[in-house]
């Protein structure tokens, strides 16, 4: 299955992109869901809630139950950054829908 989701770097760059999904997991030190693709030096970051994350879950077992090609993340903002790279940011509640 595919992601496309809208991607800002640290210089703030909007760019939209689309990678293999291989998963997704919540890392309570950070509040943080972490987007696991086919980048080997990068790591998609979304600041959240754990009711968000679990929301999130929720959307993307939907996606995967309709058999989709693609999920898109059409409302919230992923960061971009380097493997360990965290930011301070508000936290998103996500809007995935199945392609």
């Amino acid at each position: 299955m595919y992601i496309s989701m809208q991607c800002t770097d640290n210089s703030g760059v909007l760019n939209t992109e689309i990678c293999t999904f291989y998963g997704v997991r919540y890392v309570s030190r950070f509040r943080s869901a972490v987007i696991s693709t086919e980048h080997l030096n990068h790591e998609y970051v979304i600041p959240m809630t754990p009711e968000d994350y679990e929301a999130a879950v929720r959307q993307i077992n939907d996606a995967m139950k309709n058999h989709a090609h693609m999920i898109v993340i059409e409302k919230g903002m992923v960061l971009r950054g380097r493997k360990g790279e965290m930011r301070n940011v508000e936290p998103q509640k996500l809007s995935i829908v199945s392609v």
